[in-house]
């Protein structure tokens, strides 16, 4: 079984060389979609299908006991122990006896995701292409971006400055999918901080500007809710300017002590991180609510993606109004 890369989010703004890069990663891919009965694992922990025997990632071999009812850290714990035999026998078990098809996705020679057989592909080449052909280039920037064989996350902002007096911030908006199931298509409002390049994503419902499984989605579903998207995007940038004028002018807890304690409960940072961000609050910005958000979403910078983005959520939900 493969370990995942460490995901960082890439800097590079040339929204061309992403689908390229993209289009790069879809060329080495394969889907196979086969009836579960038919499949057999090996004991290698292979998936052997036709003429087809391939290794399993994390995600996909996490997919196939989920699928299975098999535990997955039962699974792992007999990898683990040199039980390969015995782990391959519990999933074999089971899909001997299962009457569904299954979409397994390849990539590289190995199998990337397991996934069901109503499984819609609208994979990360579409999605950047229809994201290019409904963002004007001339109002919108790509500031960060990360795609991968499983995932894709992007980062547009505009090239106008929101109107806040003191402030290098810029409204976008964040998009995250998955070619493999790890997530849905979404899309959400998110505020960048030019300087710091800071980022922090507004979690409340009227932020989320396109949410959809994939299952039954295409292009052109994607295309009109983009498009119906922008429309609560404009609406919403003047009241998120307002929320952080009015976070602005709220103190923060004056006991270090209690502070730091507040900071721990809401984001699970270490001490040390904890410490950071009071430091970069009460140093870099300001001591209120508002200069402990940007204390918050500059430390989670030092994180993978998948922290990065929790802690941004966590710091966009801590904006008044």
């Amino acid at each position: 079984m493969m370990m995942n890369n460490i995901e960082m989010l890439d800097t590079v703004k040339d929204f061309d060389a992403l689908i390229e890069k993209a289009n790069t990663i879809q060329s080495m891919c394969t889907d196979y979609k086969v009836p579960a009965n038919s499949i057999r694992m090996t004991n290698k922990c292979n998936l052997k299908f036709g003429e087809e025997e391939l290794p399993l990632s994390r995600l996909a071999t996490g997919h196939l006991c989920g699928k299975l009812n098999v535990p997955s850290r039962y699974f792992t714990r007999l990898v683990d122990a040199h039980q390969e035999a015995l782990a391959a026998a519990n999933i074999n078990c089971w899909l001997e006896n299962d009457k569904r098809n299954l979409f397994l996705r390849g990539y590289a020679g190995m199998i990337r995701g397991v996934l069901s057989g109503s499984y819609s592909v609208y994979d990360a080449p579409e999605i950047l292409t229809t994201v290019r052909e409904v963002f004007d280039p001339q109002h919108f920037v790509l500031k960060g971006s990360f795609v991968n064989h499983e995932r894709l996350h992007l980062r547009l902002v505009q090239k106008e400055m929101l109107d806040v007096e003191g402030e290098d911030l810029y409204a976008g908006i964040t998009l995250d999918s998955s070619d493999v199931g790890r997530s849905g298509l979404s899309v959400k409002f998110f505020i960048w901080k030019q300087i710091c390049t800071n980022g922090l994503t507004i979690s409340k419902s009227a932020a989320k500007m396109f949410k959809q499984k994939h299952i039954g989605i295409n292009r052109d579903d994607f295309a009109e809710g983009l498009t119906i998207g922008l429309n609560s995007f404009y609406n919403l940038k003047d009241k998120v300017a307002e929320s952080i004028n009015e976070t602005r002018k709220i103190p923060v807890n004056s006991d270090l002590e209690k502070l730091m304690e507040e900071v721990k409960n809401a984001t699970n940072l270490s001490d040390q991180a904890t410490e950071k961000v009071i430091q970069l609050m009460q140093v870099k910005y300001a001591p209120n609510k508002w200069g402990l958000i940007n204390g918050i979403t500059e430390v989670a910078q030092d994180y993978t993606l998948e922290t990065r983005l929790q802690l941004e959520e966590i710091a966009g939900s801590m904006l008044v109004g």
